[in-house]
């Protein structure tokens, strides 16, 4: 029962927070880079590959990998999720599509 109580009185206070154009835009960004950092590792774990072996696959440390998945990396390049997607054989596919109302700028699909 608290439980709902303090989800309901978060909700309430994020939906205030979010009326802020400023803390939308970095709640938006954050959002995304989580959403990302779950979507490679979830491929990762699809491929059924440890960070260890990812990274050796890229050249790279599996502390950087770490970081990359749990949003935490500085400086993502284009160039280091181009080397994740080939080496989990996937493509990029990155599109600038309308904005519909009031939905965020970044999707990771």
């Amino acid at each position: 029962m608290t439980m709902k109580i303090k989800l309901e009185n978060f909700e309430k206070h994020l939906k205030e927070k979010l009326k802020d154009p400023a803390f939308r835009k970095g709640y938006e960004l954050e959002r995304a880079k989580v959403a990302l950092a779950q979507r490679i590792a979830e491929i990762r774990q699809e491929h059924n590959l440890k960070q260890s072996e990812l990274a050796k696959k890229m050249n790279v440390s599996q502390q950087f990998i770490s970081q990359i998945e749990s949003g935490n990396a500085k400086n993502l390049t284009l160039g280091t999720l181009d080397a994740l997607a080939r080496s989990l054989g996937r493509v990029i596919e990155i599109s600038f599509s309308k904005k519909v109302s009031h939905h965020a700028h970044l999707r990771v699909a």
